[in-house]
């Protein structure tokens, strides 16, 4: 056990290192000059240093790198990041004083489960594994869990926040649908069955196309497609008759497609050979493409603009809470 939470804290140690040597820490807009105490920012009475910043950041450097196309890039992004999980990290503190101030508070079983839960989701129960983890990253247990509930504490604020919003009237609904009409573009799309051959121990190619023939024929004499489906066709949909259903134009495959898109609803294909299959394929429903009705939308555009509307609702209220608050950042 040790010897793993030791390789862990040096994979930890050497992407604290990289994420240091960028950006010489935190030189940027936004960020006043301190002295060698490692204070990233105050937010009242709380201080968040530079070392528990950094092993927020840590586990994110190889992707930044990855992502980087040159070492100023690297090191921008990295700077960038830095930067918002400084935010994050006061915002957050915020929050939970807001929360705290209002005489709320979180239940000491819900913790207490949703920490066993977890370990179980996160770790299969292995409790072990857990605590070179945390220990990884440089906390105790009593600080983890102290970070699960400030987290539980953000989340039911945000939630509580982007809920607050006034009904959406008619007349915006309108207006955003008018405003995004190309958002409600439908290609062209129909509703499909199939007939499928394949090629194998119990049939020749060459027998399959006749076998298609045969199919057709039958179809054209007054046979249902759905009972010839049942009774030749190869593939899953057979069950159900050979029903595929909707296919918008372009999501078949090319020749399917364009068979399915040039023929009218009601009828089917001549034979369709791909590799060493044979599609027999019926439109049964079809639909134009175009503009989709504002009713057909409605549901859509109501929740789009809820969620901007919390979005925005949340993001004043946490702008409102850094006003008068105490809050000093350095770099």
């Amino acid at each position: 056990m040790k010897t793993a939470s030791k390789t862990a804290a040096a994979v930890l140690a050497a992407a604290l290192a990289s994420a240091a040597c960028a950006q010489g820490l935190l030189g940027g807009a936004g960020l006043q000059e301190t002295g060698s105490n490692g204070i990233l920012a105050v937010v009242e009475d709380r201080v968040i240093t530079r070392d528990e910043v950094m092993r927020e950041v840590a586990p994110f450097i190889p992707q930044i790198r990855q992502k980087s196309l040159s070492e100023f890039e690297f090191n921008k992004r990295v700077g960038d990041y830095i930067r918002e999980i400084v935010q994050n990290m006061v915002d957050r503190e915020l929050i939970v004083k807001e929360f705290r101030d209002k005489g709320m508070t979180i239940p000491q079983s819900f913790l207490d489960s949703h920490f066993e839960d977890y370990i179980k989701k996160e770790f299969n129960g292995d409790r072990a594994e857990f605590i070179k983890f945390v220990q990884a990253q440089g906390k105790t247990i009593k600080q983890f869990r102290q970070d699960q509930e400030k987290d539980l504490i953000v989340g039911y604020m945000q939630n509580n926040k982007r809920q607050t919003v006034a009904e959406i009237s008619p007349k915006k609904i309108r207006d955003y649908y008018e405003a995004n009409k190309s958002k409600w573009y439908t290609p062209a799309s129909a509703k499909i069955s199939l007939i499928t051959l394949k090629t194998g121990r119990t049939a020749t190619l060459e027998e399959n196309r006749k076998l298609a023939k045969e199919i057709v024929a039958k179809y054209a004499a007054g046979e249902k497609f759905s009972e010839l489906a049942r009774k030749y066709s190869k593939d899953d949909s057979s069950a159900k008759g050979g029903e595929w259903g909707w296919y918008k134009k372009g999501e078949l495959n090319p020749l399917l497609d364009k068979q399915a898109f040039s023929i009218e609803a009601g009828k089917i294909t001549e034979p369709v050979e791909i590799s060493d299959m044979i599609f027999i394929l019926k439109v049964e429903e079809k639909k134009p493409d175009g503009i989709s009705p504002i009713d057909d939308v409605r549901e859509q555009i109501e929740w789009t603009i809820a969620e901007q509307n919390g979005r925005d609702t949340y993001r004043k209220w946490v702008e409102g809470l850094r006003k008068k608050a105490f809050v000093k950042y350095y770099k």
